[in-house]
């Protein structure tokens, strides 16, 4: 009871305020964080400090736009077009196998003039809208054999997503695509016996084909092995650098941290600091309770973007918010393990905060999808009464098909002269 108390009290409206305000916060301090962890290796680089930061605001200022357009856009509209939006995508990665901007043993950027893409993130966003939309209509389906399509169609889009971006290499973010995926699967009311034998089948055939999918720095004895024996001091210095660069600036932050723009590991002792390891700087600069606070401010995040899907009535808005939040508590979850040795190193971006420019733009969309939701909760809200439909049109409802209710007839009475 306390429970459900607890979740009457937040309005819509409220909920959609403090996504809001939380999505500014994600944006303004990212862009101070890049900053300061990003300085040093701009000097280096072009002798101007400002050289990746300025990029970065670029990207937010494109991304903000792009959010007010995901936060605006009908979700009417979404649904029926989020095979066309996921299938672009798709063209996309598979353009970058072929002639994408390679980077060490990595393939995974397009690019586009002075910038790069990375269509992986995108994919994040559409793979979301496309299984939610997909889920929702097997709930609509009455027919067997519309329900065994559809649910081969998601089948489909789940795994040549995942495998395409393995095959860049970019393990972490086939690992993401795999949890967003069964994330979406879920929150748009998919029966369990029917996610759990998906995935099954889905990990079945990846371990069958994992030699294909996987390249040969990937499998690395180094990779896992230097992750292992790292507390025992058994691995090289080279081969855990990283790792051992982000602890220590994490121990050297003590509680309190150094202050603001006083990291010394970002000095160019620690590599990537201004992506990939920039929660260690955060770590070093503020402190036990500085990283405490990014916690806290992504459990924020993540309670309300499921308090939105546990209210909303309809299976593809459950399904898109539910999946959009996943993602982007699970990544933020991802590079905090990865910053704190509890992983072995990947090339995972800390949501709003590392700098990438196609990483915070999807970031930004994800968050206007679910600023949508929201808003449509409190026009559902408005219209208490008539429609109980997150989408407004009165057409999904719990997201099974309904028929019209039958109108009562009136009955003809026989008046005597």
């Amino acid at each position: 009871m306390a429970a459900q108390g607890a979740i009457r009290q937040w309005s819509p409206v409220k909920v959609t305020q403090i996504l809001f305000a939380l999505t500014l916060v994600g944006l303004i301090g990212g862009l101070l964080m890049v900053f300061s962890a990003s300085y040093p290796l701009a000097l280096a680089r072009t002798g101007n400090a400002f050289s990746i930061v300025s990029r970065q605001a670029i990207y937010a200022a494109l991304g903000f736009v792009l959010f007010l357009v995901a936060w605006k856009i009908p979700l009417q509209w979404l649904r029926r077009a989020s095979w066309v939006l996921h299938l672009l995508v798709i063209a996309l990665l598979f353009a970058t196998l072929l002639v994408g901007k390679k980077v060490g043993d990595a393939q995974r950027w397009l690019e586009l003039g002075p910038f790069q893409v990375q269509p992986s993130e995108f994919a994040k966003v559409t793979l979301v809208l496309c299984i939610a939309a997909l889920a929702a209509s097997w709930r609509d389906a009455i027919n067997l054999s519309r329900k065994f399509w559809l649910w081969l169609a998601i089948f489909l889009c789940w795994v040549l997503t995942t495998v395409l971006v393995l095959k860049q290499p970019h393990l972490s973010g086939g690992l993401l695509l795999a949890v967003i995926g069964v994330a979406a699967m879920f929150f748009a009311r998919m029966p369990l016996s029917l996610i759990l034998a998906t995935v099954l089948l889905g990990f079945g055939l990846g371990y069958i084909g994992q030699k294909a999918f996987l390249h040969s720095y990937q499998l690395e004895r180094w990779r896992i092995g230097s992750w292992l024996m790292l507390p025992k001091g058994k691995t090289d210095e080279e081969k855990s650098y990283q790792v051992r660069q982000a602890l220590l600036g994490l121990q050297v932050g003590g509680w309190f941290g150094q202050g603001f723009f006083q990291s010394r590991q970002k000095h160019l002792f620690l590599p990537s600091a201004h992506n990939d390891f920039i929660f260690a700087v955060i770590g070093e600069e503020f402190g036990f309770v500085g990283s405490v606070a990014v916690l806290a401010f992504f459990t924020l995040l993540a309670y309300f973007g499921l308090w939105v899907t546990s209210q909303t009535t309809d299976a593809f808005a459950s399904g898109l918010s539910g999946g959009i939040t996943v993602w982007i508590w699970f990544q933020a979850l991802l590079h905090i393990a990865v910053n704190t040795h509890l992983l072995p190193p990947t090339g995972v971006p800390l949501p709003f905060v590392s700098a990438g420019g196609s990483a915070l733009c999807a970031t930004l969309i994800g968050m206007g999808l679910l600023l949508n939701v929201a808003s449509n909760l409190t026009q559902q809200r408005k219209r208490r009464g008539g429609t109980n439909d997150a989408l407004g049109d009165g057409r999904w409802g719990d997201g099974r098909a309904h028929l019209p209710s039958p109108r009562p007839r009136r009955r003809r009475q026989n008046y005597v002269s």
